[in-house]
């Protein structure tokens, strides 16, 4: 017989394909349209008596494209790269099915080429390529495939359908979550999106802080690129729309600790930290430190430290303003010191001279670490926690809470209680009574009687004020005032109440 042409080489192939399925008993669809990039889609028999049940056995399918060869080109076919990517792109599995056969069209062997991981990544490369020339008719243009490299079965039905079943072993859902993975993470392993960027550098110092990480990149001019398989090709997606600053990431070498300290007998600000390598530059850090509310860079002459975000406007928890405000308070004071502890090695501590610390509200950090502190203690008597962030601005705000701090914990409390004229009250002698309110700060309410002696300020003047303050219960706010404040009178044997709905606020001065 005289050889076959290509065309009907190819022809021979399909007919083969589709005999070999039928005689395998496997269902076999021939696509009517040459741009699905599959020319059979074939089905296997619904599993039975597998111990599935009905209701949750899935079927099993793959999309195969045929071809067929006579050997003349080697051990490679070609075909046309926009049916590839359609075939390879398809999340159902997907293969090449090459028959080599005599040039009459006698099948000698049959191979099966399964277009997932390795070969997958081929496609997706291929087609990287061809984006970076900047072509987009894939309809002209080819791929080959080593046939010699995939799967050889006999070309009869049980080769064949031994080797379909292989291709459809994996259960439906999983294979295509692993097929969907791969589309979108081949060829990106140390790829991605990068940009090139411009930006300006007003000094050396400016430069040093951005490449240690300490101050943001903000670019001028930016041109943005997706990189896989190591070829970059212009970025079109929204990622990196709005974005006006980049912060360089060091690598980590370790935890770190930052104690600041003022004396034996105040507690130390302890700052759990996570130390970075910093670029080597010439005056630039050994160490960048960095911690929630502070970042510190470690120099040979010493430490330098400054706050993050906005000091003033920030919002932060109650135990960081505590931590926060602690450590700057120790630092203003010009007796205030700081240790670095790093990999169990403690250095000795640095004493921070008067002046050494710039900032706002330098000269009220003593009275604001007051305020936090106390909130804190009165929280943990009264069995509750602060739920909420708050920024500095709102401790000048919270006139009653200041005064109801002082009250409970200051043992000498600036705060005080007076009457004009207190019904009831006869003679000379101090007369109790109960003091009762509800507070809310920083998410967290709570609810206190205090027992106030009352004294007049002259035997001859009726006025009477507070000269003593003694706790008698603190608990979470309460939701009836009224009963609770009539309830601890009685359990303490007071007549006299005191509704702080007839209290007026008279601040004294800015100290008070």
């Amino acid at each position: 017989m005289e050889p076959l042409t290509p065309d009907e080489l190819g022809d021979v192939g399909e007919s083969l394909f589709r005999t070999l399925c039928g005689q395998a008993k496997l269902v076999c669809n021939k696509s009517d349209r040459d741009r699905t990039g599959w020319d059979f889609r074939v089905e296997f028999p619904m599993a039975a008596g597998t111990g599935e049940l009905l209701d949750q056995r899935a079927p099993k399918a793959c999309q195969i494209q045929v071809k067929s060869t006579a050997g003349e080109s080697g051990t490679r076919i070609s075909a046309r790269l926009s049916s590839i990517e359609r075939l390879a792109k398809d999340v159902a599995p997907a293969a090449v099915v090459i028959f080599r056969m005599r040039p009459d069209g006698t099948a000698l062997m049959g191979y099966l080429i399964h277009l997932i991981d390795d070969e997958l990544g081929r496609v997706l490369h291929r087609l990287r390529r061809v984006e970076a020339a900047g072509r987009t008719d894939v309809n002209h243009m080819t791929m080959s495939f080593d046939y010699h490299k995939g799967i050889r079965f006999k070309p009869t039905p049980e080769g064949l359908r031994d080797a379909l079943a292989a291709l459809v072993a994996e259960q439906p859902g999983a294979y295509s979550d692993r097929k969907q993975s791969q589309l979108a993470h081949l060829g990106y392993e140390g790829g991605g999106i990068e940009a090139d960027a411009l930006i300006w550098v007003e000094s050396k110092d400016q430069l040093i802080k951005m490449l240690s990480g300490l101050e943001p990149l903000k670019p001028l001019q930016m041109q943005a690129y997706d990189r896989r398989f190591d070829i970059r090709v212009p970025y079109q997606g929204s990622l990196l729309d709005g974005v006006e600053e980049f912060a360089i990431q060091l690598p980590t070498v370790g935890a770190c600790d930052i104690v600041m300290r003022n004396g034996p007998r105040r507690p130390a600000a302890l700052f759990r930290c996570e130390a970075f390598a910093s670029p080597p530059l010439e005056g630039g850090p050994i160490l960048v430190i960095k911690h929630r509310v502070l970042t510190a860079w470690f120099r040979e002459d010493g430490l330098d430290v400054q706050t993050n975000g906005t000091f003033t406007e920030e919002g932060r928890g109650l135990d960081e303003w505590v931590l926060l405000l602690r450590g700057l308070t120790y630092l203003a004071s010009g007796t205030g010191t700081m240790e670095l502890e790093f990999r169990e090695l403690r250095l000795p501590p640095m004493t921070v001279p008067a002046g050494g610390l710039d900032g706002p509200y330098l000269e009220q950090l003593p009275r604001l670490l007051e305020f936090v502190e106390r909130w804190q203690s009165v929280l943990a008597l009264a069995g509750t926690t602060a739920r909420a962030d708050f920024a500095i601005g709102e401790i000048w705000e919270a006139d009653a809470v200041q005064m109801a701090t002082d009250i409970l914990l200051n043992p000498a409390p600036l705060a005080r209680i007076e009457f004009d004229i207190l019904e009831g009250a006869e003679g000379e002698d101090p007369v109790e009574a109960l003091y009762f309110d509800s507070i809310a700060f920083a998410g967290a309410a709570v609810s206190f009687a205090v027992k106030v002696i009352l004294t007049r300020e002259a035997p001859e003047h009726p006025r009477f004020a507070s000269t003593r303050f003694e706790l008698l219960d603190i608990r979470p706010g309460v939701t009836d005032l009224d009963a609770y404040g009539a309830e601890l009178a009685t359990a303490n044997a007071v007549s006299i109440l005191i509704d702080p709905k007839n209290l007026i606020l008279v601040p004294q001065g800015p100290e008070d």
